[in-house]
């Protein structure tokens, strides 16, 4: 026989009642309900005076049925009789209506398409395959695993910015994680290309990968919307060939189209001037010579690290406005918190880095905060570019930041707006951020974004990492937290499509067009709608919610374990003094400074994370 039990967490669903002005009735009973005609037990736990209404409520919720359908029957005295709604439920109850305690999942004919085997793309077929799901294929137009943004954006000497622990594809409470963490809580993209690879050979998701196919065109099959299905024509080896699917997820990468920008007297520079992405650049040229990186972005910061480490004389980062760049101390942070860290906290934590090249990063366009410095709003275009050599390069003179813009180009010169010239500049790296690509939009016929959704249709999902920052708190800095709420999400949808009623029901969802103008196709949105997007499925589909209870703390649990506080600011230090070293020897020669944090700093910071969540749970239990 099945026994399902019901933990006490199920007592918050039950109205204690009490009769006429008599305080309610805590006493408790324990109810054991029986499927008619099947092999299947139900213990659940409720008030001596719960009421079949309220029981009927949370089978509706748990198994997504309508709980009209359902029937208690039980024994009283030597007759049987239904248990009616408004009576108190009795002890041992015969449930007609439903086959299982357990919720029904859809069942699909056609498999599931997902477009790109990338982070998402990879995280979503081990998803289906730890749920003993195996009717989904993967298409990939690159040869192997890894996706577009370490395969077309990153080049060799890139480097992951946040941290492994929040940053690896077997992220899931069941699973291990990479061993080399410790000691390398940073790893090259070479190393990460590898590790999909081989957790995708781990785990058997290659069977499911068909690499070296495109996707040219979807079709929607059909015009009743419960019953359609699509039509997706590959190309394999030049050959093209249709694919009947249930549903087509796309995960096109972080935005792929370098913004460009051609300046006046581009023609008479005579160096090079390119945009600083990808492998097509040798950065060796940069040895011994100035570089000049246009922009102040998450590339911009890695662009920086890549100068020093090909040893290039000086580099100018010139921007109409800085962007806030976060040392890797404050990343760690934010996603080994347990819950949240407040903007305030983050923006206090960067003081000692800022303090050391004198610059106030409460002063940046980006901060919006009350005179005591106790609210804090942080809002930018750009995600923070994370690191610490940045910081040093500028600590050294190597870096010089320029507000400003180029206005002109002349032999080696840069002429900026505010009538300064650089000389001896025979490099640029233009890094001016990214930008979506409408195909994506053409491809799955997007109108409007639904959430993640097309045209509020469940089967066609698009997800791309939001852009910028807007938040008051924060709760990481890296993808896998998202990467794994974003493959559940769908796998949920597919399994109970009744749910999606509700989601299209409430028009809870944020919702999002292209803008042609500002060159921005539909599935990119901005920080806040993928904010929004997460509340809304979690307040109106209890599962994902109590999902996300599981997988929330996660990122605190593997963070601990894989980057521990002593061997984590270890390796910071170690990295520090390292390139503190470098920049020494290429002739800069200011005491090189100790890193700015220590294990003693960080812990005040994670005091005060702790006494500001206690705070505010108390001003909500004030308030309700």
């Amino acid at each position: 026989m099945a026994i399902v039990a019901m933990d006490d967490s199920v007592m918050a669903m039950w109205q204690p009642k009490g009769i006429s002005k008599d305080p309610p009735s805590l006493s408790l009973k324990t109810v054991v309900m029986k499927i008619y005609g099947v092999n299947e037990t139900m213990s659940l736990p409720v008030y001596t005076n719960t009421k079949v209404h309220e029981v009927k409520a949370m089978l509706e919720q748990k198994l997504g049925i309508d709980s009209g359908i359902l029937k208690f029957i039980h024994k009283q005295g030597s007759i049987f009789r239904e248990n009616m709604d408004v009576e108190e439920i009795a002890r041992n109850i015969t449930v007609r209506g439903i086959r299982s305690f357990s919720r029904e999942k859809k069942h699909y004919d056609k498999p599931h398409a997902v477009i790109g085997a990338g982070h998402i793309g990879l995280k979503l077929a081990m998803t289906w395959l730890m749920e003993g799901y195996e009717n989904f294929i993967v298409f990939d137009r690159r040869p192997e695993v890894g996706g577009t943004s370490w395969w077309q954006q990153a080049n060799h000497t890139s480097r992951l910015q946040t941290e492994y622990g929040v940053y690896h594809l077997q992220y899931h409470p069941d699973n291990g994680w990479p061993q080399d963490c410790r000691v390398n809580p940073w790893p090259s993209r070479d190393e990460l290309l590898d590790h999909f690879k081989q957790i995708s050979e781990e785990f058997g998701l290659m069977p499911y990968i068909k690499l070296n196919t495109s996707v040219n065109k979807l079709n929607v099959v059909g015009k009743d919307y419960a019953s359609q299905h699509y039509e997706l024509t590959i190309e394999h080896q030049k050959k093209e060939s249709v694919v009947e699917v249930a549903s087509v997820c796309l995960f096109p990468g972080n935005l792929t189209i370098p913004k460009r920008v051609v300046y006046k007297g581009e023609s008479t520079f005579d160096g090079d001037i390119v945009y600083g992405i990808s492998s097509e650049f040798d950065y060796s040229r940069c040895t011994g010579k100035q570089v000049s990186i246009i922009g102040s972005g998450a590339f911009a910061v890695e662009n920086v690290r890549t100068c020093v480490e090909f040893k290039a004389t000086k580099v100018f980062m010139i921007c109409r406005r800085k962007t806030i760049s976060m040392p890797r101390v404050v990343s760690w942070l934010t996603n080994q918190s347990l819950h949240f860290v407040s903007a305030a906290l983050t923006m206090e934590a960067m003081t000692p880095m800022y303090s050391l090249i004198n610059v106030d990063q409460w002063q940046y366009y980006c901060v919006f905060a009350n005179e005591s410095k106790t609210n804090v709003q942080l809002r930018q275009k750009s995600r923070f570019g994370i690191g610490d050599v940045y910081f040093l390069s500028m600590y050294f003179g190597h870096c010089e930041h320029i507000v400003d813009d180029v206005e002109r180009l002349s032999r080696h010169k840069v002429h900026l707006i505010s009538g300064r010239t650089i000389p001896n500049i025979p490099i640029m790296l233009k890094l001016l951020g990214f930008n979506g690509d409408f195909e994506n939009d053409k491809l799955m016929k997007l109108k409007e974004l639904y959430g993640w959704w097309c045209n509020k249709d469940h089967r066609r999902y698009i997800v791309a990492e939001p852009l910028g920052v807007d938040a008051n708190n924060f709760g990481g800095t890296s993808f896998s937290p998202g990467a794994i709420l974003w493959s559940e999400q769908h796998v949920h949808l597919m399994h109970y499509p009744k749910d999606w009623d509700v989601l299209v029901s409430s028009g809870a969802m944020p919702t999002h067009v292209a803008d042609e103008a500002n060159d921005r196709p539909a599935y990119v949105v901005e920080a806040r709608h993928g904010a929004m997007t997460q509340i809304s499925l979690s307040t109106m589909i209890p599962a994902l919610a109590a999902r996300g209870n599981i997988i929330g703390p996660l990122a605190h649990i593997r963070m601990w374990q894989m980057h521990p506080l002593d061997s984590f600011i270890a390796c910071a230090k170690k990295e520090w003094d390292e390139w503190s070293k470098t920049l020494q020897e290429m002739g800069f020669d200011r005491e090189p400074p100790p890193y700015p944090y220590t294990e003693e700093i960080v812990k005040g910071y994670i005091a005060q994370e702790y006494a500001y969540y206690a705070e505010q749970e108390e001003l909500l239990s004030k308030r309700g």
